[in-house]
């Protein structure tokens, strides 16, 4: 038995406040259909663009790891709703933005299957 959508986003997010831990979150909880939306940015359309568009941010920020503050989290059979506070870290702790936003993942058979995030992205458009 697979354990609960929630509890498989928990670990997601968890996994990502790891030490270089962004891409291994995403190998781990992410099926290869995976499609992740963000606000105003591109869509990744599959695990791999999923992977690369991590890269981006990872190569463009100099991201280590996130820590991820979950405001709130609610349940509606397997789609798992948050509000939370993402704090991108470089490897020294340091922080290069935190974002304020609200997630919808869906978990499908222990893995996480869409991943839309609703934010303000001006931080990440050029100026």
């Amino acid at each position: 038995m697979s354990q609960s959508p929630e509890a498989t986003v928990r670990e997601f997010f968890n996994a990502m406040s790891k030490q270089a831990g962004l891409i291994k979150a995403i190998q781990d909880y992410c099926a290869e259909e995976c499609r992740w939306e963000n606000t105003g940015l591109p869509t990744a359309e599959n695990k791999a663009g999923m992977i690369a568009m991590m890269q981006g941010f990872i190569d463009g920020y100099q991201l280590d790891h996130m820590r991820i503050d979950l405001m709130s989290v609610a349940v509606d059979g397997d789609k798992v709703l948050t509000e939370r506070i993402d704090h991108l870290n470089k490897a020294d702790g340091s922080t290069v933005a935190s974002i304020a936003l609200a997630g919808v993942l869906l978990v499908r058979g222990g893995k996480v299957v869409r991943w839309t995030d609703y934010f303000d992205p001006r931080p990440f458009l050029p100026a």
